[in-house]
């Protein structure tokens, strides 16, 4: 009730601005200060006021900019996920707002509710919000959900159950017996779908599989697992992602662990960093540019035409492990 009672009067009132600045941080925010822009919305979210722009957007109003949610710009995966969204985006003839929500959830949400009125859609790339809160989301503007799928929306997944597999059977094939994955964030759906897929492919290798975490998914995250795991090490780590792995091998080569002759250590996503260091880290590669064109396709086309596209599109994309030097056979007797 209180949407049809409030007015960009009441909202100037509290925003201490003139009710032509609260309009053109709805319609035209690209005219206002950032700070403007946000002292305004507030003042909305308190009051309840809700703008009519998905009105004028089912009448064809368009601000031809998507939004585009990373929870972490720092990670070289996601600015590589993202550099593939730019491609697809410019070639659709849209410009990205990047919302870097350095996970923190509270800023995510802060971030969506400020983007929702400027974009035309959003993708996200990592989300760590609940379901019921995507779910709300997508109500209000089209959503397409990366490394995670939800009911009821649109999402992009890499094949996480078929690059678990051949990870397990490449430690198998050099003499592994014992496996711990080392987890990412405990709020993760991309972890939780490693961790399954880990246990599946250990059991049809005949590997030993425990977890141990969760941790940040950062080199520090993986300087602070080999220290936990240092003293009952396993005959090989697979990590949430390179980052991790990075930290975790760097951390046992000082403490003098002969990788891979006593500890092979893998991650997953390929960076370039994975290059780098020990001969290369074995990782397993997600199509990072394709993921993101192709999240970025699909959004355009439910803004360009959602009733042609009802039915959400859950799509998997191919994964394959890469070899290096950081696993191989076990030393006799190790």
């Amino acid at each position: 009730m209180a949407d049809k009672r409030v007015t960009i009067y009441d909202v100037a009132k509290t925003a201490g601005v003139a009710p032509s600045t609260v309009s053109r941080a709805f319609s035209r925010p690209g005219r206002v200060s950032a700070a403007t822009h946000a002292t305004v919305m507030n003042a909305a979210k308190e009051l309840g006021y809700r703008t009519s722009a998905p009105a004028a957007q089912e009448r064809g109003h368009r601000h031809h900019r998507l939004g585009i949610e990373v929870p972490d710009l720092t990670n070289p995966y996601f600015a590589e996920l993202v550099s593939g969204m730019q491609e697809a985006a410019h070639e659709q003839e849209f410009l990205l707002l990047l919302l870097d929500t350095v996970e923190d959830e509270a800023r995510e949400r802060t971030s969506l509710e400020s983007a929702v009125n400027v974009v035309d859609g959003i993708v996200l790339a990592g989300t760590r919000l609940s379901d019921a809160t995507l779910n709300h989301l997508t109500k209000r503007i089209p959503v397409v959900v990366l490394n995670r799928r939800v009911a009821g929306l649109d999402s992009v997944t890499p094949d996480y159950e078929h690059g678990m597999g051949q990870a397990m059977a490449h430690l198998a094939e050099n003499g592994t017996r014992t496996v711990t994955y080392v987890a990412g964030p405990v709020n993760s759906w991309s972890d939780g779908e490693r961790w399954r897929a880990a246990r599946v492919a250990a059991r049809q290798h005949g590997l030993q599989v425990q977890r141990h975490g969760p941790f940040a998914p950062t080199t520090t995250g993986g300087e602070q697992a080999f220290e936990e795991l240092r003293d009952s090490l396993p005959h090989a780590v697979i990590c949430y992602n390179d980052l991790v792995a990075f930290g975790f091998l760097v951390s046992a080569l000082r403490a003098g662990i002969r990788v891979p002759g006593q500890l092979s250590v893998m991650g997953h996503d390929d960076i370039q960093l994975s290059r780098l260091v020990g001969g290369g880290l074995t990782t397993v590669v997600s199509p990072k540019r394709a993921q993101g064109r192709a999240a970025v396709e699909r959004l355009v086309r439910r803004i360009e035409n959602p009733s042609a596209h009802r039915t959400p599109v859950e799509g998997s994309l191919p994964v394959r492990l890469v070899p290096r030097g950081t696993t191989g056979p076990r030393e006799a007797g190790s």
